[in-house]
């Protein structure tokens, strides 16, 4: 019978801490993109759009392109509102792949980032009028954070963003099941002193 109880015991101890460390991985996801991971475009894009899966901040440098010649295209009106993320750029640079690096700052403060690799099939040339760099937060997203990890370098790899850390939650749930094994001893106990 104690054996019954506290497997029971155990079953419901893991059953909440389950469902209570779940929310706590949970960052924001890279939905889709414009231009997507992956395309190879005719002309350069003038636009680009981020759509996550949870409203999301922008950290300090929220949008980057990069070419092949290694020059970066001018960002400028970067915007996030809710889940979407967007920025005019001013494209420059020859045909080829280009890394399109974002940052972003999850609900819960951490920081999000990789790149996306995309190709131009022809040269990109600047237009003849520049905007000048402006980055914008809606009221509703979190204010961003500061961090000093580095962007992710993997072609359409999520970056980690920090947050607690697995082994936490495993000594969080031996400790828990434990002390619900514990419990149910020794209340099987007391029950048989009766």
């Amino acid at each position: 019978m104690n054996l019954r109880r506290l497997g029971a015991a155990l079953l419901l101890t893991g059953l909440a801490l389950v469902g209570t460390a779940a929310p706590a991985f949970a960052h924001a996801e890279l939905i889709s993109s414009d231009p997507a991971a992956g395309a190879s475009l005719p002309t350069a894009p003038t636009q680009v759009v981020l759509t996550f899966s949870e409203p999301v901040g922008l950290a300090a440098t929220p949008i980057t392109v990069t070419g092949p010649d290694g020059v970066t295209w001018n960002v400028a009106q970067v915007n996030a509102a809710g889940a979407v993320v967007t920025a005019v750029v001013e494209p420059t640079g020859p045909a080829g792949e280009y890394v399109l690096g974002y940052r972003v700052v999850s609900d819960d403060g951490d920081e999000v980032g990789a790149d996306l690799r995309f190709t131009l099939a022809a040269a990109a040339t600047p237009s003849t009028t520049s905007a000048a760099p402006t980055t914008t937060t809606a009221p509703t997203t979190p204010p961003p954070a500061t961090s000093s990890a580095p962007a992710a370098s993997t072609a359409s790899e999520e970056g980690d963003g920090g947050g607690v850390p697995v082994s936490v939650w495993i000594i969080g749930a031996v400790v828990l099941a434990g002390a619900g094994a514990f419990a149910a001893t020794r209340l099987g106990r007391t029950k048989k002193a009766e």
